[in-house]
Formats: structure tokens, sequence, C-alpha cells
């Protein structure tokens, strides 16, 4: 007979498991005591901010991240919190601004909660990019309305049962009525029921075909009639029902009195589209895969070369002359806009066929048409010069980091310690030792530190540079004139 000892169950290691699970976290993660300094930093941090833990542990959290116009605040708020216990906002995301390491100002998604006695701790997701994306939708939706109101075209919509939803500054002047007070009624209240019921049929026809319809009407005022031609549009939910009738309506009857300012106009439309920096166009792309411009404007000579005849017999045209390393970059960004049908942006760039290499960077909006294919409507900018300042600027860095180090009468890096190095005292003359030092603790404190000392063999500019968490760059140059 033998006997089986139970196994020992222990507790799991929960502060281990924790700070593991933390650092694992694609969300950034900090914690800060009651003095407002950073004393935890995980690597979804320091890859969204652009610190080491190293760096970041021990500095202030709101000289490090927060953005100077904001900091005030900040500090009252924080203030706030330890005095009075106010718990506001805890526990909820806030979309807020944030200060990358380099200076460029993020857009973060941020969650607080207290740790008791031992400060605040959050969680952060970056929104950068898409504020970015809402600002520009922002300012799409601000174009969009802009048009609606100032445009010649009487434009507006109606639900299922004819009931007005919306109607735009045209069609308030042109009836003599306000936008609220039309929602909710029906086109018979304010023509005759023989023009209404000659407009209800057509609604009925659109809501039936799923199509688009354009006819030529008449509508009576006073004793002029005026001919308008009228577009209606199903107005689709994102699983392509149907939910109601866009109606644009253009007043054609002085075209039909004189074509030519018909054409004047369409002239002017021609030269705005064609006459705006870069390339305007209209892109496709079918359940099948296959991509076509369906419209390209006169800015594609510029920046490829080519006629925008060619680019619309065929897409591969420009698609083909995308360099390399740029091209899967590029056909992810179309599939996500397609899949999500979020704002498309890209940077990249191409060959033109005279072999000079473009930057390019696109931007357009998606809408999904009701044969199922995806349509962007966007602009292409050259934005090659400002690539070519980019890497100019690049290689005067480099030559002049290379001057420096050349120049030098001493170039190198030492450890942050208490007292001067070596080597650097020793080019320094016994008068302005004391000098040193000062410089010296100053760059301790991390702060940037100058000065013009006495050397052995005549004066010098000391320059020291802290760097990193533990080190300290020196470089010391030799002046003209005595010491």
């Amino acid at each position: 007979m033998f006997t089986v000892e139970a196994p020992q169950i222990t507790a799991p290691p929960a502060a281990g498991l924790r700070d593991r699970a933390v650092d694992a976290s694609a969300q950034a993660f900090l914690h800060v005591d009651r003095s407002g300094v950073i004393r935890d930093w995980n690597p979804a941090a320091q890859k969204l901010f652009g610190w080491t833990r190293d760096e970041i542990i021990g500095r202030r959290l709101t000289d490090t991240i927060i953005p100077a116009p904001l900091r005030s605040a900040h500090n009252a708020g924080f203030a706030r919190r330890l005095v009075g216990g106010d718990s506001g906002g805890l526990g909820h995301p806030m979309e807020v601004p944030a200060l990358h390491r380099d200076g460029s100002e993020l857009r973060i998604s941020m969650t607080v909660d207290a740790l008791g006695d031992e400060g605040f701790f959050a969680f952060i997701t970056d929104r950068t990019d898409g504020h970015r994306a809402q600002q520009e939708l922002q300012r799409s939706n601000t174009l969009i309305t802009a048009i609606l109101q100032h445009t010649t075209a009487m434009i507006s919509a109606k639900d299922l049962d004819g009931r007005y939803l919306f109607v735009n500054g045209e069609y308030e002047r042109v009836f003599q009525v306000t936008a609220a007070d039309m929602v909710g009624r029906a086109e018979a209240d304010l023509v005759s029921a023989s023009v209404a019921a000659v407009g209800r049929g057509h609604d009925e026809q659109v809501i039936a075909s799923g199509a688009a319809k354009t006819v030529l009407e008449e509508l009576p005022f006073g004793d002029e009639i005026r001919q308008y031609v009228v577009t209606r549009v199903p107005l689709t939910d994102p699983d392509g029902s149907v939910y109601g009738v866009c109606t644009i309506a253009i007043d054609d009857t002085r075209r039909r009195r004189d074509e030519a300012v018909i054409e004047a106009g369409e002239q002017r439309f021609r030269n705005t589209v064609n006459n705006a920096p870069g390339m305007l166009y209209q892109f496709r792309l079918e359940p099948t895969g296959e991509s076509s411009f369906t419209f390209v404007s006169d800015g594609c000579r510029d920046i490829y070369h080519l006629e925008p005849e060619q680019i619309v017999a065929s897409a591969n045209t420009v698609l083909d002359r995308i360099v390399e390393e740029d091209r899967e970059g590029f056909a992810a960004s179309v599939a996500e806009s397609a899949r999500t049908l979020a704002p498309w942006a890209w940077d990249g760039s191409v060959i033109r066929p005279d072999g000079t290499r473009r930057w390019l960077y696109g931007v357009s909006r998606p809408h999904r048409d009701v044969d199922g294919a995806v349509v962007w409507d966007g602009m292409l900018l050259d934005r090659t010069r400002e690539r070519h300042t980019e890497l100019d600027l690049e290689a005067v860095r480099h030559d002049l980091a290379d001057l420096v180090d050349r120049l030098a009468v001493l170039s190198a890096t030492a450890p942050a310690e208490p007292e001067p190095a070596r080597p650097l005292t020793q080019l320094v003359a016994e008068k302005d030792q004391e000098a040193l030092f000062d410089l010296w603790r100053t760059a301790l404190r991390r702060e940037r530190a100058d000065g013009i000392l006495a050397g052995r063999d005549g004066r010098m500019l000391v320059r020291l540079r802290p760097r990193g968490a533990a080190e300290i760059s020196i470089a010391c140059f030799r002046l003209e004139g005595p010491a």
C-alpha cells in the first residue's frame, strides 16, 4: 500500500505577472508619483514618445510629454487631485495632445486612474493618425457644407414617404422657405398637386430601381415657366438598402436661351480643376481586382509627363512607375482603404518616363458604388522639392558634424562623473579650472554648457552636451588671441 502526496498550491507571483503583462501591452503605460515624477514606463511608451525607460525615469511628467502651452493647466489639475481628491475623469479615456521627444506633437487617448499613495497610472493609445484623419474629414465636411449652401443648384433629400429631410440654401431662396420649416413636409405643400405627382413618380422609380435618374422638369413661378434638369440619386445605408432620395435641380432656363453661358461655366470649372495644384483624379477598383482612372486632371502632365488620356486608357501607365520599395506599401494602403472605406493617404515616389524620380503625396476619400466597386476621389501632390530640401538638410548636418570633429582640439564622450574628464582638465589653464568645474556641474544637471576658458596654448571654446542618461559629450575649439 502506498500514498500520494497532494501537490502544494502556491499563490502565483502576481506582481511579476502584472509587470510582464504591462511590458507586453501594446498600449503605452506610465506611472507617476504624487510629486509628478515618472516612476514606470513600458516598451510601448518608449515607442510612442521616443524616451527610453532609463532616460525617462525620474523626469517630471509635465516637463517631458506635456506641450508647453498646456503645462500650467496640467499642474493646476494635478494639484486639485492631490489636495481636494478630485476624481473627475479618472477611469475614463480622454483625448489630449502630447509631446514626442523630437518636439513633434502627438494626439493620444489616455485613461488615468489612482494608485493611492503611490500616485497615478495611465494607459495611452496613439490617436495621432486618427486625429489627422478626423481633421481632414472635418475640412472635407466643411467644404461640402459650403458647396451645398452656396451652389446655385437646389438640393434636397426626402425619405421613402416623400417627406423632406433636408433642403439647401438655394432651395430656401427659390421657394422662400426655411430648411427647418421644410423638414417633415411634402412637395405638395409647395407646388401644385399635378407637379408634385410628377416629382413623386420619379422618386418612386429611383427608390424601386436603386439607380440615379435625370429628367427635365418644368416648374411654374408666377407667369414664368422654368426648366430644371433634375437628378435624383438613391440614398443608401452601408448595407445598400435605400432610405431616401437626394434631388439636385439645376435651373436650365437660361441655358436653353443661351448655350454660351453654360459653355463658359463649364470652361471655368475645367480651368479650376486643371489649374489646381497637383493632379485631381478618380480611381476605381472593381470587385474583380481590376483598377482604372475614370478621371485625371491636366496636372498629370507636370507629375508624370503623361497625358490624361494615356492614364485613363491604362492605370498601369502610372501604377507601374511606382518605385520597387514603395509598391508593397502602396498596395497595402489601397487594400486597407478599400476594406474599411477609411480615407487613403500615401507617401512614395515614382520614376517618370524621362528617368527622373518624383516624390508624391496622395490623399483621397473612398465610397462604394452600387455595383460593389470602390471609388476614390482625391488629389496627388508633387513633394519632390520638399524631399530634396530634406535630403540637403541631412547632408548639411552630416557635413557640419564632420567639420566639428575635424576642427575640435578635443572631441570625446565621457562618463557623467562628479569631476571633469581628465583629458579636459589637462587642456584648461590652472586659473580657469574652477570655471571648468562650473560648466561641468551644469552639464551634470542635464543642461547644455558653453564657455570660453584659458587653455594651455591660448583661449578655448569648451562645449559640453548631455548625452543619454550617464554621458557627457565634450568638444573644445582653439580660439585666436591670448589666453
